[in-house]
């Protein structure tokens, strides 16, 4: 077969794109998926009357360049995509290459402040000028917005839903030329949307005031019903759906049951290598925890103890710009967060990931601890579970907010299965490809999971030693002065959870009343996992 020189129509693609981000961004190669969006939307954005400068002939009218079969036929859905890649893999370059060709504006949709002030920054390191609109903007202000969008100077808008959703930016949507609407992180209007951002169920009533003929949506993970919600709030009906694995295989997952977190979080992070993130469920956790931290790590002698810090929602613009460029430089870095830090943010070298308390779903776990590893180097999740969990499941509101939270509590428990094949099926994502076969897959894989809690040995012990010897305060007041190396009160506070859930049992006979002795039966890990009753 004689070689023509003329490559496939494939291969002029991949090479175009590869130019294209190398020169636009300084990126030297793209992955599949990655091309398959972006050739997806340039190729609606042509069906739709969008110039679109492409290569080869395709602007001359010749056979489409930018094709796909299988979604060209499906026209009800040209345009409209919900496409889930995993952290690291490169999402935002999927919609901001294709909006160097084509033309009319790219507006990009972000839950949080700290995510877009990182991709505005990432956006001018590339040469490019996007308008961020943000609240409290005076009118002088958002009249320069307007004009420079007007000149054709800014190729992006930056904003979050609430500022969208005000009248005098409502108002302005439908003549900005707004070709792209593109909804980053957009799991949220299933986490958030029916809670406490309501803003997140209005979003199609942003594209509509846009006249947006495109519409994309990205994460990195949803389940069913997550992808429900997502097509209802977002497109008012279906779309097209492009998923790459959730799989992460460089990060080993593992849980730990636990009475004192915040202590189990310093010896986690003793033995553990840094940077990393501890998630908290709130903004008071979070500053409690790394005062905490910085204390007890001084006294056990960590020379980097200083490195802790917090960051959520409550701190100014300027306190949460200056933790985030102190955690993006700091290779010793530890940072007590909450949910408001991480998504997006473009920090390639965190190594672990904890998560004190339980995230709502697995939807926000694996966002989460997808932070770590993005350099592609192994890496940890490690989740604390324990008896107070269920004050968490009380509090979630509805039904499928709680049972979203049991699966996970569950997944927190289960000493017998693969954490990462439970992960992904909590996800309902069927592959056993991806499942490794590598031994350190996961604590359960590598035979080092315990079902009991980790205060347990040592205090059930000395209680084995010690029948019917000590009360709760004269075991507590022994126990923080020997090896166990704890505060007085959280010996107290460990003794009375075992105490709680039947490990330990006070008598109440006349010679040992008060006294604590342990219990009969052991409970096995069954009565560990949670219900919904």
């Amino acid at each position: 077969m004689v070689d023509s020189g003329e490559k496939e129509p494939d291969a002029v693609l991949a090479d175009f794109f590869n130019e294209a981000a190398k020169r636009f961004f300084g990126y030297s190669y793209l992955f599949p998926y990655q091309r398959l969006v972006a050739a997806n939307i340039l190729e609606a954005a042509r069906h739709r009357g969008i110039p679109v400068q492409t290569p080869g002939g395709a602007e001359r009218g010749e056979q489409p360049f930018f094709q796909d079969d299988a979604r060209a036929s499906d026209s009800g859905c040209l345009g409209r995509q919900i496409v889930i890649l995993p952290t690291g893999s490169g999402k935002s370059l999927c919609f901001q290459l294709p909006a160097v060709f084509m033309e009319g504006i790219t507006l990009v949709i972000y839950p949080i402040l700290s995510l877009m002030a990182d991709q505005e920054r990432r956006l001018r390191e590339r040469g490019f000028d996007p308008v961020t609109l943000r609240g409290g903007q005076c009118g002088e202000e958002r009249e320069a917005l307007w004009k420079k969008l007007r000149s054709g100077k800014s190729k992006f808008i930056i904003a979050n839903p609430e500022v969208l959703l005000t009248p005098p930016v409502m108002n302005r949507l439908g003549s900005l030329g707004i070709a792209h609407v593109v909804v980053d992180e957009a799991h949220c209007v299933g986490e958030w949307g029916e809670s406490f951002r309501p803003s997140y169920l209005e979003i199609g009533r942003i594209i509509e005031a846009s006249g947006a003929p495109l519409i994309t949506a990205f994460t990195a993970t949803a389940g069913a019903p997550v992808l429900e919600k997502i097509e209802r709030y977002i497109f008012g009906g279906g779309a097209h759906l492009i998923s790459g694995s959730p799989n992460r295989p460089n990060i080993t997952y593992s849980a730990l049951g636990c009475v004192l977190r915040d202590l189990a979080v310093r010896d986690l992070l003793l033995t553990n290598s840094r940077p990393a993130i501890v998630f908290c469920s709130s903004r008071p956790g979070a500053e409690r925890l790394a005062h905490y931290l910085r204390e007890k790590l001084r006294e056990e002698g960590a020379a980097w103890y200083g490195e802790v810090r917090y960051y959520h929602a409550g701190l100014d613009k300027s306190e949460r710009a200056e933790v985030e460029r102190w955690f993006l430089r700091n290779r010793e870095a530890v940072l007590a967060a909450t949910c408001a830090f991480g998504m997006g943010i473009d920090k390639a070298d965190i190594r672990t990931v904890i998560h004190r308390d339980c995230p709502p779903s697995v939807e926000a776990y694996l966002q989460e601890t997808g932070r770590a590893g993005r350099d592609g180097l192994p890496s940890k999740a490690i989740l604390l579970w324990g008896p107070d969990d269920q004050m968490s499941l009380r509090r979630a509101g509805s039904e499928q907010e709680k049972a979203r939270l049991t699966g996970l509590l569950n997944y927190a428990r289960d000493i017998s299965r693969c954490r990462r094949k439970t992960l992904l099926e909590l996800l309902r994502y069927d592959d056993s490809d991806a499942i490794s076969a590598d031994t350190s897959c996961c604590d359960v894989c590598e035979k080092r999971v315990s079902a009991a809690l980790r205060e347990e040995s040592g205090i059930v012990d000395f209680f084995r030693r010690n029948r019917r010897r000590y009360t709760i305060s004269e075991a507590a007041s022994i126990l923080a002065g020997g090896d166990i190396n704890w505060a007085e009160e959280e010996a107290r506070a460990a003794i009375g959870c075992l105490l709680k859930i039947g490990k330990l049992k006070t008598l109440k006979s006349f010679f040992w009343k008060g006294k604590i002795t342990v219990s009969g039966e052991p409970l096995t890990p069954q009565q560990f996992r949670i219900s919904l009753c």
